[in-house]
């Protein structure tokens, strides 16, 4: 029965990603970037440059030439697989830095496997990497590279044994390179936690020649970044053009520094508001799931007469969780000129899953509070009834998009008007697991469909 709940608990989370991504219609900005037309791979790549200068962007943008407006055999096949092992390599990777080693075919590190997937997948978070793929695409990598980068560096500070594969220059470099250039805000807020981690082991009694006496590998993971940062800040978009779009000028109050130094006590103002918004998205979920949990095992173990202990008492996993603290507290005041929109919170959750990871694992499975096989039965149904009702969704706005589809191809004339409530996804609260619409209101003024311009009516 273990082992039938241990391979069940990794395999319900792939089985979700299948169904996100193989079901998935294409939505609006998927087809504004170039869904089901002719792919251009350069200029996708150096306008996607010159546009945010992001990897994820560049993929994002040359990829979804490949994709048809729904998924049949073809090309994107393979894209689409691709990123199913990237959304599971992030939970992997997550799991990883929550046990301190690579997950085994045990029971107890499965279940971390599939609290990493339910922490993400049952928040607002999780819309992030299942609502359309041009916000797939750019995310699976940010949050990938993110922790792929992060996890050495964390193995290392929390005193655990570094992966030998990233102890060969040519791997840290490479895993370097990807990561400065995967986001706007990631390395930039990766660096200053380096250094106020650094400085914290100054001040803890390493001498500074002991604190910044780095190994190889690490000089070589930061020389990666460091370049493709310089590249995408002096040679590319630098910040992103974003900060010039309308959206994040007005809906996200996107404060430039000019404005800053304008009127300052506006902009105080305005940038604690963009705070209490953003720690709210990481720190406030996490904290809510964190008292929850931890209240129930509390009360759980008074019951059974077994010791509740709110912090680790393992050195390690005392040093993971102030990391993971660090960086998710930087990364949010590094992003507080704008009001994020919930994606773009993303690092800084998943650091912060590590953190509630370490917790949840002392609380509930090292002190097997409750056997582990009933939490594998619990877990086990939550992530069925996801499957169901993603696969459900899916199939029913599929369905309806492929009448709208083929009433659009079949269409006289260069100029197709609709009305943007033709075809809408369900969508739960809250957890959403939905997708984004194709013809929403928004993207109608700008899509084009089998060669004909689709609008309004």
């Amino acid at each position: 029965m273990k082992r039938f709940f241990t391979y069940l608990l990794y395999g319900l989370p792939v089985i979700f990603f299948v169904v996100c991504y193989f079901l998935m219609t294409v939505w609006g900005e998927d087809i504004i970037q170039g869904a089901g037309t002719a792919p251009d791979i350069w200029n996708d790549i150096t306008g996607a440059f010159r546009h945010n200068s992001r990897l994820s962007d560049m993929y994002a943008w040359t990829v979804i030439n490949f994709f048809d407006f729904q998924y049949s055999f073809g090309a994107d096949t393979i894209f689409r697989l691709i990123d199913v092992v990237m959304a599971t390599g992030i939970i992997y990777l997550l799991t990883s830095l929550i046990l301190g080693h690579w997950p085994k075919l045990k029971l107890k590190d499965s279940l971390i496997f599939a609290f990493c997937f339910l922490a993400i997948f049952v928040t607002p978070h999780g819309y992030t990497l299942y609502r359309g793929f041009s916000v797939i695409h750019n995310y699976l990598i940010i949050g990938l590279s993110a922790v792929a980068f992060g996890l050495p560096f964390l193995r290392s500070f929390s005193g655990q044994a570094v992966p030998k594969i990233y102890q060969k220059w040519w791997f840290a470099l490479l895993i370097g390179l990807v990561f400065g250039m995967s986001s706007n805000i990631t390395p930039v807020a990766f660096l200053i936690s380096f250094v106020l981690i650094k400085l914290w082991q100054v001040f803890k009694g390493k001498t500074w020649k002991q604190a910044w006496r780095l190994p190889v590998w690490q000089v070589w993971m930061l020389v990666g970044m460091i370049i493709t940062l310089v590249i995408a800040y002096i040679f590319g978009a630098g910040v992103s053009t974003y900060a010039n779009n309308p959206v994040y000028t007005e809906t996200y109050d996107y404060l430039a520094f000019s404005e800053i130094w304008a009127n300052f006590c506006d902009a105080v103002m305005r940038i604690i508001k963009h705070l209490l918004v953003n720690f709210g998205y990481s720190f406030g979920l996490i904290g809510v799931a964190a008292v929850v949990m931890g209240g129930m095992a509390w009360i759980i173990g008074k019951i059974r007469g077994v010791r509740f202990q709110i912090l680790p008492e393992n050195l390690m996993e005392q040093k993971v969780i102030a990391a993971c603290v660090i960086f998710a507290a930087v990364y949010l005041l590094c992003g507080s000129q704008i009001m994020m929109p919930v994606r773009l919170a993303l690092p800084a959750y998943l650091a912060l899953v590590i953190v509630l990871g370490v917790l949840v694992y002392d609380w509930w499975i090292k002190t097997r509070l409750v056997e582990n096989i009933a939490l594998g039965m619990l877990m086990s149904v939550i992530m069925l009834a996801m499957v169901i009702i993603k696969a459900d969704f899916a199939l029913e706005y599929r369905a309806q998009m492929a009448e709208v589809l083929t009433a659009i191809e079949g269409a006289p004339g260069e100029v197709v008007y609709i009305s943007p409530e033709i075809a809408k996804p369900k969508k739960l609260p809250f957890i959403n697991l939905g997708q984004d619409e194709t013809f929403a209101e928004w993207a109608l003024p700008y899509m084009t469909v089998y060669g004909k311009e689709v609008r309004s009516m």
